[in-house]
């Protein structure tokens, strides 16, 4: 049985060989011949045409849910579809053809697809109905200056001076009205972190809004992507201010402090005009305190005492915080004895002796100094230096330990300057109520001499003495009645 099979599959094997061969080459035939059409899908971009025809009409577009892409299906011979790829397709929509869609309630424009490198006899293009989703808002236009600033911090010793947009600082905006109109400055800000010397850079302008937030640009059309920004690095230096007053307060009262802040300030510039520079002088006429009776409290404007090609680092540095304390004026006196007082340059050989047991001086001052006042506060002092023996009448020195309070008038006391001990008569008018006498303390240096009175008594000499005393032995009348209390405070 097997044998008779193989037998029939060895006979005439050549030929069905060759019928196989034959059946399958036709079959090729066959197939290039009759090319069968097919259908594939394809995606594309969508290119929008005519976008003048809404902004011309002053308003803005916006397509939503990023639909700017379409989906659709090709029919070809199989033959053509083997070569054919997404780019050989085109899609647009034209804006002229937006329409208002009631039953969404929004604006749609519809997509159309073609091929670019086949024509329709050869591919067949099938779009579903398919429609770009279109938002429509009125178009805002604004301008803005470009306002440069910087950030960062310089070198030590150094400042930030004038700070400049190079080129045209005018920065056009388009976009939604929403948008736009939120923008309230445009700022070109360059980086000066270190920097000692002038810095340039390209940077792009930022949008802010009226409260300083960052306006996002994403939306928004600019006339200029990038601005150029110059810094210019200047150097510093700390001087003082100085502050003078000009007029008298009312009668009765007295300046008795002037504050002000800041009282040093720092100037930028370039080193050749920093260095003659020490202090800010403001002019004594701007703080005329003329029939002033109250505390004066005001502010000053420096910026115009400025020295040329100068300017402070701190903008805030320019306004000076003024106080002047002005009170009314207190008089007190006071009743000081005169073995208080201290006798300078007095000759080592003669003794002081007084014609008063007491001296009257009064002193003025702020009413807030004057109500500590006291008497140990005060300090006399009598220069005899150079004085011959005789009756004079001194001068007294007052030394005042409390600020700002003065002597109001002179003070004289009578004084005797006599050898040794008191004579035993003594001079008229100059009763002997005090005596200092060689004790009293002596300072060999004066720095001031008062007025005395030069002229030296007819009997200078001391008279011999017996046991009856001259016949003009008797005492010249005086003033015995001494105050009630040694020290009198009284206030006027």
């Amino acid at each position: 049985m097997l044998k008779k099979i193989g037998k029939k599959l060895i006979n005439n094997f050549s030929l069905k060989i060759i019928a196989a061969l034959s059946a399958i080459i036709l079959w090729i035939v066959v197939v290039n011949i009759d090319d069968p059409i097919k259908t594939l899908p394809y995606t594309t971009s969508v290119t929008l045409l005519h976008t003048d025809y809404i902004t011309s009409q002053d308003k803005y577009f916006e397509v939503l849910n990023a639909n700017n892409t379409v989906s659709f299906t090709v029919s070809a011979k199989r033959s053509v579809l083997e070569r054919i790829v997404n780019t050989d397709f085109s899609a647009t929509a034209d804006m002229e053809k937006i329409a208002y869609d009631e039953k969404s309630g929004g604006y749609r424009v519809p997509i159309s697809v073609s091929s670019t490198k086949y024509s329709s006899s050869q591919v067949t293009i099938s779009v579903k109905e398919s429609y770009m989703e279109i938002s429509l808002e009125d178009l805002g236009r604004t301008q803005k200056k470009i306002t440069a600033d910087v950030k960062g911090t310089v070198a030590d010793g150094c400042a930030v001076g004038d700070v400049s947009v190079v080129g045209s600082n005018l920065l056009k905006i388009s976009g939604p009205y929403s948008i736009v109109s939120q923008i309230d400055t445009a700022k070109g800000t360059v980086n000066v972190e270190g920097m000692s010397s002038d810095v340039t850079d390209s940077v792009v302008p930022v949008l802010y809004d009226a409260q300083g937030n960052v306006v996002d640009t994403t939306k928004l059309t600019l006339s200029m992507n990038t601005v150029t920004i110059e810094a210019q690095i200047l150097n510093t230096k700390d001087v003082a201010v100085e502050l003078k007053t000009s007029g008298n307060v009312a009668d009765g009262y007295i300046m008795t402090g002037l504050h002000f802040v800041p009282d040093t300030v720092r100037l930028k510039g370039e080193a050749a005009d920093l260095n003659p520079i020490n202090k800010i002088t403001i002019p004594a006429e701007v703080l005329d305190l003329t029939e002033a009776a109250s505390n004066i409290d005001t502010t000053i404007d420096i910026s115009a005492y400025l020295p040329d090609r100068v300017s402070l680092v701190l903008n805030s540095d320019a306004i000076v915080n003024v106080v002047v304390d002005i009170e009314p004026v207190a008089k007190r006196t006071f009743e000081i004895p005169v073995s208080q007082l201290t006798v300078k340059n007095l000759n080592p050989e003669h003794s002081v002796h007084y014609g008063v047991e007491f001296m009257s001086v009064e002193v003025a001052g702020p009413q807030s100094v004057m109500q500590s006042m006291t008497v140990d506060k005060l300090a006399g002092s009598i220069d005899v230096g150079g004085v011959s023996v005789g009756e004079h009448s001194i001068t007294v020195l007052f030394e005042i330990a409390v600020a700002g309070v003065q002597q109001t008038a002179e003070v004289r006391v009578p004084v005797i300057i006599s050898d040794g001990s008191m004579p035993d008569h003594e001079p008229g008018d100059l009763p002997q109520t005090g005596d200092v006498g060689t004790g009293a303390t002596q300072i060999p240096d004066s720095t001031q001499k008062p007025e005395r009175d030069s002229q030296k008594p007819e009997n200078s000499q001391k008279p011999e003495r017996d046991s009856e005393k001259p016949e003009n032995s008797q005492k010249p009348e005086r003033n015995s009645q001494k105050p009630e209390n040694s020290e009198k405070d009284t206030e006027s």
